[in-house]
């Protein structure tokens, strides 16, 4: 059976500075609270944006929501009674009997 590579390095030889593996890990952690803290500041930005943004519509939101959700539900209904009036006043005509 052949010998596995793995088996044949020597990982003795192995050996990473301690100080650049701590150095490093330190720049990464602080890189991330850099980050997060960069990621609250757009976020914390983004929604004050919004909410000035919607505060200066004539209508709020939420009545804005209302409306439309009446609008749709009426429209639906409008659809409806007109498929069912179709419905009952279709007359097949005789040329389609068979």
């Amino acid at each position: 059976m052949a010998e596995s590579t793995l088996s044949k390095i020597s990982w003795t030889e192995f050996r990473p500075e301690r100080r650049r593996l701590v150095a490093g890990a330190a720049l990464t952690g602080a890189g991330m609270l850099v980050a997060t803290a960069g990621v609250g500041v757009l976020v914390y930005e983004l929604a004050r944006a919004g909410r000035t943004w919607t505060g200066s519509w004539g209508v709020p939101p939420a009545e804005l929501a209302s409306r439309t959700m009446h609008q749709a539900q009426t429209a639906a209904q409008s659809a409806a009674q007109a498929g069912r009036d179709a419905w009952s006043s279709y007359e097949e005509s005789p040329l389609r009997r068979r």
